[in-house]
This record gives C-alpha cells, structure tokens and sequence, in this order.
C-alpha cells in the first residue's frame, strides 16, 4: 500500500512539471496556408510547398549579385487563451541540399513579450542527414493572449545563388503553468497524500 502511495504522488507531481501542449501542426496534410510570404519571400524565385513526406519546403535562391535578399514566411497560430506567460515554441529543421551564403533566423512579435529572436540557428548544427530540434521560449507574453506569431527567416547574401531550402516539421507551442499553478498543485497533492493514507490505515 505505500507503494501504491508513493506511485500516486510521483504522478502527480510528475504531471505538474511538464509544458501543456496549445499548439501542434505535424504537417500530415497540407497546412502550407499557415505560412503568408512577406518580403523576398513573395518573389518569383521563391516558394513555400508541402511534401507528400509530411513536412514543409521553405526555399529562397537569390537571382543575382548585388544585394541580399530577405525570405520570410509568417504564420499567426490561434491558441487557447494563454494563463501563462511564458511559452515554448519548439519545430523540427533540416537543410535540402547547401544552404549557401545564407543565415536561417527564427523570430516572434506577441504583446507583452514584444520582437524575440533566435538569430543563426545554422548554428545548432541544422544539417542535411538528420533533424534538429530547435526550441525558443518566449518570456512575458501577455496571460490571456489567443495568437502566437512565427517567423521563418533565410537571409541570403548579395550574390547570385546566395540561398537554399529549409525543412520545417513539427511545430509545437507549450506554456509552462504559473507559480500559483504550482501551488494549486501542491495543495491537491497534500490533500490526495492525506486522503489516501486514511484509506490505507
């Protein structure tokens, strides 16, 4: 029987510690329309498509010399109203071929948290064999807030074929519960320990 107890207080503690899931988009189906091309991302040698394998192709090749280009794809996502400030944004990536001259960026606007990035992902060792989970947590995003902003940003060099092609899976918005959550938590907990080791004496 105390067994019995012990399991049932890890669980509820357990559960406590995780992120709870608002958002997630797997992109089985084609959810592409998520994504609205804004600045070189809306040009000709630019494109957003759904592959059959479950995933999204971001791709922007720079057409010629001189200036550098800027492809951005944004998505607003609706979320349950938010009771927590704090929100974790985690997606899959991986490269489809070179990315040459380019930088890959990450970047939200959400009230209360304001312009958060997350420049040079390439750095977190983004490659061509495998996927790389990236996560961002945003701090101070207004509690009842129901949209959570996402750009995906290449940054192509001033020369011809400056660019490549981003693979995007698994978006997932999580917020961790607040302090006073906790506490909610705890008190249910001592109140379920209490309960529980009346009805095993």
């Amino acid at each position: 029987m105390k067994n019995l107890l012990l399991i049932t207080m890890l669980s509820i503690f357990g559960s406590s510690m995780y992120a709870i899931s608002i958002y997630s988009e797997d992109f089985s189906t084609d959810a592409s329309s998520m994504f609205t091309p804004v600045a070189d991302a809306g040009g000709a040698e630019a494109s957003l498509t759904h592959n059959a394998g479950g995933f999204l192709e971001l791709s922007g090749v720079n057409p010629s010399d001189g200036i550098g280009k800027a492809y951005i794809w944004l998505a607003n996502v609706g979320v349950p109203a938010l009771s927590a400030e704090d929100v974790t944004i985690s997606f899959d990536l991986k490269y489809d071929g070179p990315m040459v001259g380019a930088a890959v960026h990450f970047l939200t606007d959400n009230p209360g948290s304001g312009f958060t990035p997350l420049f040079d992902m390439q750095t977190l060792g983004i490659n061509e064999s495998t996927w790389t989970t990236v996560e961002h947590t945003i701090s101070g995003i207004n509690p009842g807030h129901t949209n959570i902003q996402m750009q995906f940003q290449l940054a192509a060099g001033a020369f011809a074929g400056a660019g490549g092609t981003l693979l995007l899976d698994n978006i997932n918005v999580s917020q961790v519960p607040e302090p006073s959550t906790y506490a909610l938590i705890a008190g249910f907990a001592v109140f379920a320990f209490v309960a529980i080791r009346r009805k095993i004496k």
